[in-house]
């Protein structure tokens, strides 16, 4: 949620600047929200690849009720030991904790923390999301960090010129911006549909619960209209389908799921 938080504050930046033609910062804070969410995509991926026990040693449990609550305290006890943590759960930690700054926390910043690195993590991870990119995403990530890189370090005195000259068509300029901002988005967006699709969520199952009423079967793999609408305007229907057919939770991103609801 703090990510989240900080995505938001950056949009507002952004829109300042926007009004002020100082379109140089805009891609600079850009670059800001692109970094924030991969780190976050990074982050979740982690977390939930984090088991104390592994798979055999589950499968060795019966499943009575004695079993199973054994499982999990053996699963607590691991993971709290610390024993079997990885350097990229170490790593994990320290940022959590905010130990990662700390120069005996330099190689977890040299090897997992930066935005080339996350994406990397995250296809070697998970073949789902190396199929996602390679075949759907690849192309504007490159096109929209090859854009950020030019105005972060300034390749070209117009990068700076940006920041300060009149423009002569400012709308031209808002337009490629909101583009650039669009892909990072949709790279976002479908990333995390691989990593976790229950963060997409409608509120239907809580809201029906809060009201005291029984919520209506299957809701609760209603995704959020929002972000369902932001899929069919901006992401071709073979990438849709991908989505749907390789998320993990049974949640539903094709809008012929909602006529019932």
């Amino acid at each position: 949620s703090e990510t989240m938080m900080s995505g938001l504050n950056t949009l507002t930046a952004l829109d300042c600047c926007c009004s002020r033609n100082a379109y140089s910062d805009d891609y600079t804070l850009i670059r800001k929200y692109r970094d924030d969410l991969m780190q976050y995509l990074f982050i979740l991926n982690v977390i939930q690849n984090t088991h104390g026990l592994t798979e055999n040693e589950i499968n060795s449990f019966s499943f009575d009720t004695n079993a199973i609550i054994k499982m999990i305290e053996s699963d607590f006890d691991i993971l709290l030991s610390g024993e079997r943590k990885s350097n990229v759960q170490l790593a994990m930690e320290s940022w959590m904790y905010n130990d990662l700054d700390d120069t005996s926390n330099s190689k977890y910043r040299k090897n997992f923390f930066d935005t080339s690195k996350y994406k990397n993590y995250l296809m070697s991870t998970d073949k789902r999301i190396e199929s996602l990119m390679t075949t759907f995403l690849n192309p504007i990530w490159i096109s929209s960090d090859r854009i950020l890189n030019n105005y972060v370090h300034a390749n070209g005195k117009k990068y700076l010129t940006d920041n300060y000259v009149c423009q002569i068509d400012s709308q031209k300029k808002i337009s490629e911006l909101v583009d650039t901002l669009q892909h990072i988005t949709d790279i976002f967006l479908c990333l995390l549909a691989m990593v976790d699709s229950t963060k997409m969520m409608s509120s239907d199952y809580r809201d029906y619960l809060e009201m005291g009423e029984q919520p209506p079967d299957n809701c609760q793999y209603l995704v959020c209209p929002c972000i369902v609408d932001y899929f069919y305007k901006h992401l071709n229907k073979e990438l849709l389908s991908y989505i749907q057919n390789n998320e993990n939770n049974g949640m539903k991103f094709m809008s012929k799921d909602y006529k019932d609801f």
